[in-house]
């Protein structure tokens, strides 16, 4: 084989790699919009934040401590950079989905769910941003046009929940602790790749998933009156599960898998889909209204990550 078809294979892996990647990333961001969906739905039966996350991971934990078990006895667990990759694993893992979580369930108690997906989304501009400061990885042209974009039309989303919102602390509030889950699931974006290239995927997840898990059970057990979890109607176990199930388990390995194949950067704005499925579901299943604001916002934060994702 010649030099110029061996260059051409090459290529033609790389394409169909990134291709992979961007698929997996783009299915997890679809898995991940249902989130704010199931949240609304159990929020209606009156469970909190912390007994909310606690159920999400006390559903996961089992599938992420099996697949770990099966993966490990498979001999996939076998890079020596495993023992000392534990603790930053760890670390990031309950960044990712601890802290992140915790926000991001807090402020939906104030928000709504199109507006918590957008405001969130803008993730892929804290990790531009992170990657720069962290890795030098300096921006193209095209993020400082698309990064102020996006956030017009998140402005645009807040303005018109403002519209129809008395309470305009509890707006404030909700929306800024969307960004703070937004900054915190950058950091686990940016940090996770040296980790993800040095032990992968899928040894990466389960570390980063059962050390976020033991930081939700440690969180809900030191609340000064400590509620019970048996108590609830039968429908918020189920909303439970399927958060655990499709919002948790399933798009937590295909966005490790898609940092590994396509980087941090290109992961976080391939997530242009997720406002808008957000949106059309909340319509669908929560009844919820779309205004032209909400159009023009979502279109707008849909353009940004679309111009950064250009390349």
């Amino acid at each position: 084989m010649n030099n110029s078809s061996s260059a051409a294979l090459r290529t033609r892996i790389s394409t169909v790699k990134a291709s992979l990647g961007l698929s997996l990333a783009l299915l997890a961001t679809a898995l991940f919009s249902l989130k704010g969906i199931w949240i609304k739905l159990a929020y209606q039966y009156g469970i909190d934040p912390a007994s909310l996350m606690t159920l999400r991971m006390a559903f996961s934990l089992p599938v992420y401590l099996g697949l770990g078990a099966y993966w490990w006895r498979r001999g996939r667990f076998q890079s020596r950079h495993i023992k000392s990759a534990i603790l930053p694993a760890a670390l990031v893992g309950s960044c990712g989905y601890y802290l992140a979580s915790l926000l991001d369930l807090s402020g939906l108690q104030y928000i709504s769910a199109p507006l918590e997906r957008v405001v969130l989304y803008a993730y892929p501009s804290f990790t531009l941003l992170l990657a720069w400061l962290v890795y030098r990885q300096r921006p193209q042209r095209a993020v400082f046009f698309a990064i102020p974009l996006s956030w017009l039309g998140v402005w645009l989303m807040v303005w018109n929940e403002a519209q129809q919102q008395l309470n305009q602390d509890q707006l404030a509030l909700g929306t800024g602790l969307v960004v703070a889950s937004a900054a915190s699931f950058a950091c686990y974006l940016v940090f996770s790749k040296n980790i993800v290239s040095k032990i992968g995927s899928q040894a990466f997840t389960c570390i980063a998933m059962v050390a976020a898990s033991f930081a939700i059970f440690i969180h809900f057990s030191l609340q000064p009156s400590l509620p019970s979890l048996l108590g609830y109607p039968l429908p918020v176990y189920g909303y439970a599960l399927c958060m655990a199930l499709f919002s948790t388990v399933i798009p937590s390995f295909l966005f490790s898998e898609a940092i590994h194949r396509i980087g941090a950067q290109r992961t976080a704005i391939s997530g242009s889909l997720g406002p808008v499925i957000t949106l059309l579901l909340a319509a669908w299943i929560l009844g919820d209204s779309i205004s032209w604001l909400q159009l023009i916002g979502i279109t707008l934060v849909v353009t940004a990550i679309s111009l950064l994702n250009r390349k």
